[in-house]
């Protein structure tokens, strides 16, 4: 199942917040902060408070899933 349509069921909306998102890859959100800080969180956010596209969300997700098989 492409993980934007599993995103898409859950979220019910195109843009995550930071929490959502930190919530979908399993990170903490003080992580999350550490890293975009360092340049390498994996997914693009931006505004404020801090948003991401599910696509890149998704993308992420598919990206993942597939290295692990």
């Amino acid at each position: 199942m492409n993980a934007e349509f599993m995103l898409m069921a859950i979220y019910n909306k195109p843009v995550l917040n930071l929490e959502e998102v930190c919530q979908v890859v399993g990170v903490g959100t003080n992580t999350a902060y550490v890293q975009r800080s360092n340049g390498t969180f994996p997914i693009p956010m931006s505004g404020k408070p801090l948003r991401a596209d599910i696509r890149d969300v998704a993308k992420y997700l598919d990206k993942v899933r597939e290295t692990a098989v």
